[in-house]
């Protein structure tokens, strides 16, 4: 259903969101552009585009071109990768030299009998499982992944459950503020009805609303620094 308002048919691996995506949407956008790494491309008649289909480590090669030349448009993988010799050398469109490397040494073998698939081969059958996908992103590792990192260490917290649930709905800015509803067209307004001045953020419900900044300071937190700086004067 989802798919088919937000994509009009299109492949979900191309799909993206909008200020105006649902909350849903923008999360499984989110999800998507991280788990897209671990696809890969299994060959089979060769029959996806060559610049319009995800089938090498770069993404869709008609983005790493400003300009496609109107010989090269309509080719498929097998076309191109079928080439002898200098294959990049035979296009008319001028390509970035590490994607110019990497077809001019890969090589596939292409069968007529089946379809050219993006598949999970962290699984044996190559699809994708929520299981699968979790222990491949808790594999990954460095600044580039920050985003998959585990949620364990919230429900570790020696803390009542419902305070473990608020922190993991706030981490997932998923906390139903006044902007978030308001987001889902479930509030008229995304304003705080406490102060009138700013929208009711997780932050601001938090922190910065001044009838809860003064509690705040109240117990210490003295520093400016600390509060949003849109919030200093108020």
């Amino acid at each position: 259903m989802l798919s088919d308002k937000y994509t009009s048919g299109e492949n979900i691996f191309y799909a993206t969101s909008t200020s105006s995506s649902s909350a849903i949407w923008a999360a499984i956008i989110r999800a998507k552009n991280v788990l897209i790494n671990g696809f890969s491309w299994r060959a089979g008649s060769g029959s996806f585009s060559f610049w319009f289909n995800r089938w090498s480590p770069f993404g869709r090669l008609g983005n790493q071109t400003p300009i496609i030349d109107i010989h090269d448009l309509h080719l498929t993988v097998k076309d191109v990768l079928t080439i002898d010799g200098n294959r990049a050398q035979s296009l008319y469109t001028t390509i970035p030299q590490e994607v110019s490397d990497y077809i001019n040494s890969v090589s596939f073998r292409f069968n007529d009998a089946i379809e050219d698939q993006i598949i999970w081969p962290h699984n044996k059958n190559g699809v994708y499982t929520t299981k699968s996908g979790y222990k491949w992103l808790i594999s990954q590792s460095g600044a580039a992944n920050t985003s998959t990192q585990s949620w364990s260490w919230i429900w570790s917290l020696r803390v009542p459950e419902k305070y473990k649930f608020l922190i993991w709905l706030a981490c997932s800015s998923a906390v139903p503020t006044l902007t978030v509803l308001h987001h889902h067209n479930s509030v008229p307004s995304p304003i705080c009805t406490r102060c009138g001045t700013h929208e009711e953020t997780f932050f601001h419900c938090m922190r910065d609303c001044r009838f809860f900044r003064d509690i705040w300071q109240h117990v210490g937190f003295n520093d400016t620094a600390f509060f949003a700086s849109e919030h200093a004067t108020d």
